[in-house]
């Protein structure tokens, strides 16, 4: 489990309480702690108590995450594009972004049939 996996989590369930993520995600609480602590001093997750429950720590995207992973996306995902770009012609692109798609289709169906996202 990377922390972009967890940050991709976070942007569309953020707020959400520290053990569901964990439950959702399958990652030792532990684990799961340090990569916390890890993004929260990047400025990229904040954590704080449920004011309705005290015992329960929420866990939130920043505003940062959502421009870094969101708006800006990361420059290593743009140099991949970029490189595939230039070696596939038109119509190898076409059929790479269809295939891709359908990919990206049947996986989030599956993880909505799951109950994973």
């Amino acid at each position: 489990m990377t922390r972009y996996q967890i940050l991709l989590f976070l942007l569309k369930h953020s707020p959400c309480n520290q053990i569901a993520v964990q439950e959702r995600l399958k990652i030792d609480q532990a684990a799961l702690t340090r990569h916390f602590k890890i993004l929260e001093k990047e400025g990229l997750v904040e954590r704080h108590r449920n004011p309705e429950n005290q015992r329960e720590v929420l866990v939130e995207a920043t505003k940062y995450a959502k421009e870094q992973l969101v708006v800006n996306p990361p420059l290593k995902h743009i140099k991949v594009k970029q490189e595939m770009e230039s070696i596939l012609t038109e119509s190898e692109r076409t059929e790479l972004s269809r295939l891709v798609n359908k990919y990206v289709i049947l996986v989030f169906k599956k993880r909505v049939l799951l109950n994973l996202f």
